[in-house]
């Protein structure tokens, strides 16, 4: 039996929702944060999960997806921060670390 996780992604100016599905959640942040590198700079940053949900069947998580996408931005806001009141990350990106390159110095 398989979990379904509906997540709220938003950018750091909570601007912009975006909601989606996923059965494994950290895969989805991994993908978030890889799709926010730094050449992806065009669009808004949808960064943060700041709101999840579980659910044991799909039928069920696609109507509230459903319910959900004929949300105003307020309905959308009050369901958030029933939750998540600080709007704060639920999945803080993980930092990424970097190899030191050797450096060399012309004489």
């Amino acid at each position: 039996m398989s979990n379904f996780i509906l997540y709220i992604v938003t950018d750091s100016n909570r601007k912009r929702f975006e909601i989606g599905l996923s059965t494994n959640i950290f895969n989805t942040v991994k993908k978030l944060q890889q799709s926010n590198s730094f050449i992806f700079n065009q669009g808004p940053s949808l960064n943060r999960i700041i709101y999840t949900e579980d659910f044991t069947s799909l039928e069920t998580a696609n109507k509230k997806i459903d319910e959900l996408q004929h949300f105003t931005a307020m309905q959308i806001e009050r369901l958030i921060r029933k939750s998540n009141p600080n709007w704060n990350n639920l999945f803080p990106q993980s930092h990424r670390d970097f190899a030191k390159s050797g450096t060399s110095y012309a004489a």
